[in-house]
Parts: C-alpha cells; sequence; structure tokens
C-alpha cells in the first residue's frame, strides 16, 4: 500500500496490529477521508494515522479496511493533485 500511495503515505509503523502510518498529507486529511469510508481511525500529532482494530478481527474485515485505505489515499491523491494543478 505505502509504495502504491507514495505520495501519500510515507511510512508504516508498528507491530503486531497496532499500525501507524506517517502521511505525507497532515493526518486530519485522512481521517475525514477513512470516516467518509465507514472506518475509525485516529490521529496521532500532525502526520501519523493510528490504525487500532480490535483483537479478534477477521480476514474479512481486515481486507474489508485495506480497500478503505486504499480508496481514501486514492481521493486524497486526486485531491491533492488537483490543488497542485489549480495552483500552477
Amino acid at each position: 500500500m505505502k509504495d502504491r500511495h507514495a505520495s501519500v503515505i510515507a511510512e508504516v509503523r508498528g507491530e503486531g496490529l497496532l499500525i501507524g502510518l506517517r502521511m505525507i498529507p497532515q493526518a486530519s486529511e485522512m481521517v475525514d477521508e477513512l470516516r467518509a469510508e465507514k472506518m475509525i481511525a485516529v490521529g496521532a500529532g500532525d502526520n501519523v494515522v493510528r490504525l487500532l482494530p480490535p483483537l479478534i478481527i477477521g480476514e474479512k474485515e481486515i481486507a474489508e479496511a485495506v480497500g478503505c485505505i486504499d480508496g481514501a489515499c486514492t481521493r486524497l491523491e486526486q485531491t491533492h493533485a488537483r490543488a497542485a494543478k489549480a495552483a500552477s
């Protein structure tokens, strides 16, 4: 996911199920996009989004979460590309 969305995700941190995504845009933008995907995440500082799934999460839910994150990253890329184009 980081390689596919390198303009949005700078680094994936964490251990086990506790994952942090260090973002290039503000973490609040990603939190908002994930909320639009019906996924709850929290910001941790200016540029990190924390993913805190329940310990009983299953493969189906993980696949759904990956889809939500992918969709949110795609929308962020499009939003920032439009803003950069408008600024030039």
